[in-house]
Protein backbone atom coordinates (compact mmCIF):
# COMPACT_ATOMS: atom_id res chain seq x y z
CA UNK A 1 0.00 0.00 0.00
CA UNK A 2 1.57 3.26 -1.17
CA UNK A 3 0.18 5.83 1.25
CA UNK A 4 1.64 9.27 0.49
CA UNK A 5 1.69 12.41 2.59
CA UNK A 6 0.52 15.20 0.26
CA UNK A 7 0.35 18.15 2.65
CA UNK A 8 1.68 18.66 6.16
CA UNK A 9 -0.11 21.72 7.47
CA UNK A 10 -1.02 20.26 10.86
CA UNK A 11 -4.70 20.81 10.14
CA UNK A 12 -6.56 21.11 13.41
CA UNK A 13 -9.52 19.41 11.78
CA UNK A 14 -8.93 18.57 8.12
CA UNK A 15 -12.20 17.68 6.37
CA UNK A 16 -14.26 17.66 3.19
CA UNK A 17 -11.89 16.55 0.39
CA UNK A 18 -13.53 17.07 -3.01
CA UNK A 19 -12.12 16.85 -6.54
CA UNK A 20 -12.76 19.83 -8.81
CA UNK A 21 -12.40 18.26 -12.27
CA UNK A 22 -12.86 21.56 -14.12
CA UNK A 23 -9.71 22.95 -12.51
CA UNK A 24 -7.86 19.66 -11.97
CA UNK A 25 -7.46 20.27 -8.25
CA UNK A 26 -8.36 18.87 -4.85
CA UNK A 27 -10.05 21.09 -2.27
CA UNK A 28 -10.26 20.47 1.46
CA UNK A 29 -10.84 22.46 4.63
CA UNK A 30 -9.38 22.85 8.09
CA UNK A 31 -12.54 23.53 10.09
CA UNK A 32 -10.94 24.76 13.29
CA UNK A 33 -8.14 26.53 11.42
CA UNK A 34 -10.72 28.38 9.28
CA UNK A 35 -8.76 27.73 6.08
CA UNK A 36 -9.70 26.14 2.74
CA UNK A 37 -6.87 24.64 0.67
CA UNK A 38 -6.34 23.62 -2.94
CA UNK A 39 -3.81 21.11 -4.25
CA UNK A 40 -2.97 20.70 -7.95
CA UNK A 41 -1.43 17.23 -8.51
CA UNK A 42 0.01 18.08 -11.94
CA UNK A 43 2.30 20.75 -10.49
CA UNK A 44 2.36 19.94 -6.78
CA UNK A 45 1.16 23.49 -6.06
CA UNK A 46 -0.74 24.05 -2.81
CA UNK A 47 -2.52 27.28 -1.89
CA UNK A 48 -4.89 28.61 0.73
CA UNK A 49 -8.04 29.89 -0.98
CA UNK A 50 -10.00 31.13 2.01
CA UNK A 51 -9.08 32.31 5.48
CA UNK A 52 -11.23 33.40 8.39
CA UNK A 53 -14.47 31.63 7.40
CA UNK A 54 -15.65 28.52 9.23
CA UNK A 55 -16.03 25.86 6.53
CA UNK A 56 -16.96 22.29 7.45
CA UNK A 57 -17.92 21.03 4.00
CA UNK A 58 -17.30 22.01 0.37
CA UNK A 59 -19.38 21.58 -2.77
CA UNK A 60 -19.02 22.61 -6.41
CA UNK A 61 -21.52 24.94 -8.06
CA UNK A 62 -22.75 25.20 -11.65
CA UNK A 63 -21.96 28.93 -11.61
CA UNK A 64 -18.28 28.21 -10.96
CA UNK A 65 -18.55 29.33 -7.36
CA UNK A 66 -17.92 27.04 -4.42
CA UNK A 67 -20.53 26.00 -1.87
CA UNK A 68 -19.27 26.30 1.70
CA UNK A 69 -21.21 25.10 4.73
CA UNK A 70 -20.23 25.64 8.36
CA UNK A 71 -21.27 27.18 11.64
CA UNK A 72 -22.65 30.27 9.85
CA UNK A 73 -24.89 28.42 7.40
CA UNK A 74 -24.52 27.85 3.64
CA UNK A 75 -22.58 30.27 1.45
CA UNK A 76 -21.74 30.69 -2.23
CA UNK A 77 -18.06 31.65 -2.32
CA UNK A 78 -16.16 33.33 -5.17
CA UNK A 79 -12.90 34.47 -3.62
CA UNK A 80 -11.44 35.67 -0.32
CA UNK A 81 -13.99 37.88 1.49
CA UNK A 82 -16.37 37.64 -1.50
CA UNK A 83 -19.24 35.34 -0.66
CA UNK A 84 -22.98 35.49 -0.10
CA UNK A 85 -24.89 33.61 2.56
CA UNK A 86 -27.95 31.84 1.13
CA UNK A 87 -29.29 30.43 4.38
CA UNK A 88 -28.17 30.82 8.00
CA UNK A 89 -31.23 29.82 10.05
CA UNK A 90 -34.40 27.80 9.91
CA UNK A 91 -37.43 28.81 11.99
CA UNK A 92 -35.15 30.93 14.16
CA UNK A 93 -32.63 28.13 14.70
CA UNK A 94 -29.05 28.93 13.62
CA UNK A 95 -27.82 26.41 11.07
CA UNK A 96 -24.46 24.93 12.06
CA UNK A 97 -23.77 22.60 9.14
CA UNK A 98 -21.10 19.89 9.20
CA UNK A 99 -21.08 18.30 5.73
CA UNK A 100 -22.96 18.38 2.43
CA UNK A 101 -23.58 16.67 -0.88
CA UNK A 102 -25.31 17.84 -4.06
CA UNK A 103 -27.69 15.61 -6.01
CA UNK A 104 -28.24 15.30 -9.75
CA UNK A 105 -30.79 18.14 -9.75
CA UNK A 106 -28.42 20.52 -7.99
CA UNK A 107 -30.09 20.35 -4.59
CA UNK A 108 -27.92 20.10 -1.50
CA UNK A 109 -28.30 17.80 1.50
CA UNK A 110 -26.55 19.03 4.65
CA UNK A 111 -26.65 17.99 8.31
CA UNK A 112 -26.44 20.21 11.40
CA UNK A 113 -24.38 19.66 14.55
CA UNK A 114 -24.82 21.32 17.95
CA UNK A 115 -22.00 20.08 20.17
CA UNK A 116 -20.21 21.99 22.92
CA UNK A 117 -17.68 21.26 25.63
CA UNK A 118 -20.22 19.16 27.52
CA UNK A 119 -21.44 17.14 24.56
CA UNK A 120 -24.59 17.50 22.48
CA UNK A 121 -26.41 20.77 23.19
CA UNK A 122 -29.38 19.89 20.96
CA UNK A 123 -30.21 17.34 18.31
CA UNK A 124 -29.26 18.02 14.71
CA UNK A 125 -31.25 17.68 11.53
CA UNK A 126 -30.68 16.66 7.94
CA UNK A 127 -31.80 19.38 5.53
CA UNK A 128 -32.46 19.66 1.81
CA UNK A 129 -31.60 23.07 0.37
CA UNK A 130 -32.87 23.98 -3.09
CA UNK A 131 -33.77 27.05 -5.11
CA UNK A 132 -36.04 29.18 -2.98
CA UNK A 133 -36.21 27.03 0.11
CA UNK A 134 -34.95 24.70 2.78
CA UNK A 135 -36.72 21.77 4.41
CA UNK A 136 -36.03 19.12 7.02
CA UNK A 137 -35.76 15.59 5.62
CA UNK A 138 -34.76 13.89 8.89
CA UNK A 139 -34.23 14.90 12.51
CA UNK A 140 -33.05 13.56 15.87
CA UNK A 141 -29.46 13.35 14.60
CA UNK A 142 -26.75 13.20 17.25
CA UNK A 143 -23.67 14.23 15.23
CA UNK A 144 -24.32 14.66 11.52
CA UNK A 145 -21.44 13.69 9.27
CA UNK A 146 -20.54 12.15 5.88
CA UNK A 147 -22.99 11.80 2.98
CA UNK A 148 -22.86 9.80 -0.25
CA UNK A 149 -25.12 8.46 -3.00
CA UNK A 150 -25.27 4.97 -4.45
CA UNK A 151 -24.38 4.81 -8.18
CA UNK A 152 -28.07 4.70 -9.18
CA UNK A 153 -28.77 7.77 -6.98
CA UNK A 154 -31.63 5.96 -5.23
CA UNK A 155 -29.88 5.44 -1.90
CA UNK A 156 -28.36 8.12 0.31
CA UNK A 157 -25.83 7.10 2.96
CA UNK A 158 -25.47 9.34 6.01
CA UNK A 159 -23.17 8.94 9.02
CA UNK A 160 -24.28 9.83 12.54
CA UNK A 161 -20.95 9.72 14.34
CA UNK A 162 -22.22 9.80 17.92
CA UNK A 163 -24.76 7.03 17.20
CA UNK A 164 -21.91 4.98 15.64
CA UNK A 165 -24.09 4.33 12.63
CA UNK A 166 -24.20 4.84 8.91
CA UNK A 167 -27.80 5.06 7.76
CA UNK A 168 -29.26 4.37 4.34
CA UNK A 169 -32.35 6.12 2.95
CA UNK A 170 -34.46 5.59 -0.12
CA UNK A 171 -34.34 8.75 -2.27
CA UNK A 172 -37.16 10.11 -4.41
CA UNK A 173 -35.08 11.54 -7.28
CA UNK A 174 -37.85 13.93 -8.36
CA UNK A 175 -38.68 15.54 -5.01
CA UNK A 176 -35.53 14.77 -3.00
CA UNK A 177 -37.65 13.28 -0.21
CA UNK A 178 -36.06 10.56 1.93
CA UNK A 179 -37.81 7.48 3.30
CA UNK A 180 -37.19 4.05 4.81
CA UNK A 181 -34.28 5.03 7.03
CA UNK A 182 -32.42 1.89 8.01
CA UNK A 183 -29.09 0.96 9.56
CA UNK A 184 -26.50 0.25 6.89
CA UNK A 185 -23.67 -0.28 9.39
CA UNK A 186 -23.42 -0.36 13.18
CA UNK A 187 -19.82 0.33 14.25
CA UNK A 188 -18.78 -1.42 17.49
CA UNK A 189 -17.55 0.74 20.36
CA UNK A 190 -14.14 -0.94 20.13
CA UNK A 191 -13.58 0.89 16.82
CA UNK A 192 -13.56 4.56 15.86
CA UNK A 193 -16.49 6.78 14.91
CA UNK A 194 -17.83 6.88 11.33
CA UNK A 195 -16.90 10.31 9.99
CA UNK A 196 -16.70 11.46 6.37
CA UNK A 197 -17.59 8.97 3.65
CA UNK A 198 -17.70 8.48 -0.09
CA UNK A 199 -19.14 5.88 -2.48
CA UNK A 200 -17.15 4.37 -5.34
CA UNK A 201 -18.29 3.43 -8.83
CA UNK A 202 -19.12 -0.11 -7.72
CA UNK A 203 -21.39 1.08 -4.91
CA UNK A 204 -19.01 0.35 -2.04
CA UNK A 205 -18.96 2.82 0.86
CA UNK A 206 -15.63 4.15 2.16
CA UNK A 207 -15.78 5.48 5.72
CA UNK A 208 -13.10 7.40 7.62
CA UNK A 209 -12.90 6.37 11.27
CA UNK A 210 -12.23 9.15 13.75
CA UNK A 211 -10.36 7.64 16.74
CA UNK A 212 -10.03 4.48 14.63
CA UNK A 213 -6.75 4.97 12.69
CA UNK A 214 -8.32 3.44 9.60
CA UNK A 215 -10.52 3.77 6.54
CA UNK A 216 -13.09 0.99 6.10
CA UNK A 217 -14.66 -0.10 2.81
CA UNK A 218 -18.12 -1.68 3.10
CA UNK A 219 -19.85 -3.66 0.38
CA UNK A 220 -23.42 -2.66 -0.64
CA UNK A 221 -24.79 -5.01 2.03
CA UNK A 222 -22.81 -3.33 4.83
CA UNK A 223 -20.14 -6.02 5.19
CA UNK A 224 -16.51 -5.01 5.70
CA UNK A 225 -14.64 -5.57 2.44
CA UNK A 226 -11.27 -4.13 3.52
CA UNK A 227 -9.59 -1.97 6.12
CA UNK A 228 -6.87 0.55 5.31
CA UNK A 229 -4.71 1.19 8.38
CA UNK A 230 -3.58 4.77 8.89
CA UNK A 231 -0.56 6.06 10.85
CA UNK A 232 -2.76 8.56 12.73
CA UNK A 233 -5.80 8.17 14.98
CA UNK A 234 -8.18 10.95 13.96
CA UNK A 235 -9.05 10.05 10.36
CA UNK A 236 -11.75 12.51 9.35
CA UNK A 237 -12.84 12.13 5.72
CA UNK A 238 -12.20 10.56 2.32
CA UNK A 239 -12.77 11.53 -1.29
CA UNK A 240 -11.72 10.25 -4.71
CA UNK A 241 -9.71 12.50 -7.01
CA UNK A 242 -7.25 12.61 -9.87
CA UNK A 243 -8.01 12.59 -13.58
CA UNK A 244 -9.38 9.04 -13.48
CA UNK A 245 -10.74 9.30 -9.91
CA UNK A 246 -8.56 6.44 -8.67
CA UNK A 247 -6.70 8.45 -6.02
CA UNK A 248 -8.23 8.28 -2.56
CA UNK A 249 -7.51 11.46 -0.59
CA UNK A 250 -7.74 11.16 3.19
CA UNK A 251 -7.96 14.07 5.62
CA UNK A 252 -6.96 13.87 9.30
CA UNK A 253 -7.13 16.10 12.38
CA UNK A 254 -4.27 17.25 14.59
CA UNK A 255 -6.26 18.76 17.46
CA UNK A 256 -7.23 16.02 19.90
CA UNK A 257 -10.98 15.90 20.49
CA UNK A 258 -11.70 14.68 24.02
CA UNK A 259 -15.04 12.93 24.26
CA UNK A 260 -16.71 9.95 25.88
CA UNK A 261 -17.31 8.54 22.39
CA UNK A 262 -13.75 7.27 22.07
CA UNK A 263 -13.13 3.51 22.25
CA UNK A 264 -11.98 2.08 25.59
CA UNK A 265 -8.37 2.89 26.41
CA UNK A 266 -8.01 5.55 23.72
CA UNK A 267 -4.93 7.77 24.18
CA UNK A 268 -5.97 11.41 23.80
CA UNK A 269 -2.42 12.74 24.19
CA UNK A 270 -0.56 10.29 21.94
CA UNK A 271 1.89 11.55 19.31
CA UNK A 272 -0.05 10.28 16.27
CA UNK A 273 -3.29 12.26 16.41
CA UNK A 274 -3.24 13.49 12.79
CA UNK A 275 -3.20 16.74 10.81
CA UNK A 276 -1.82 15.79 7.37
CA UNK A 277 -3.50 15.10 4.03
CA UNK A 278 -2.80 11.66 2.54
CA UNK A 279 -3.25 10.05 -0.87
CA UNK A 280 -3.61 6.40 -1.79
CA UNK A 281 -3.62 5.23 -5.41
CA UNK A 282 -6.12 2.43 -6.07
CA UNK A 283 -7.39 0.30 -8.93
CA UNK A 284 -10.89 1.33 -7.88
CA UNK A 285 -12.56 4.48 -9.21
CA UNK A 286 -14.78 6.96 -7.45
CA UNK A 287 -17.62 8.97 -8.93
CA UNK A 288 -17.68 12.66 -9.91
CA UNK A 289 -19.57 14.98 -7.59
CA UNK A 290 -22.73 16.69 -8.80
CA UNK A 291 -22.79 20.46 -9.14
CA UNK A 292 -25.08 22.46 -6.88
CA UNK A 293 -27.69 24.73 -8.51
CA UNK A 294 -29.15 26.94 -5.80
CA UNK A 295 -29.88 30.32 -7.42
Amino acid sequence: MNLEVIAEDNNRCGEGPIWDASRHRLLWTDIEGEAVYEFVPATGAKNILSRGLNVAGIGLCRTGELVFVGSGGLHLWRRQDDYRTLVSEDAGLPLAFNDLIADAKGRVYAGTVYWGENGMESAGRLYLIEKGGIRVVDDGILLANGLGFSPDERTLYFADSAARRIYAYDVNPETGALSNRRIFVDIPDTEGLPDGLTVDRDGYVWSAQWYGAQVVRYDPNGRVERRIPMPVQQVSSVGFGGEDLTDLYITTAGESWHSALAPPGYDFVGPSTGGSLYRLHLDIAGRPDHLADLI
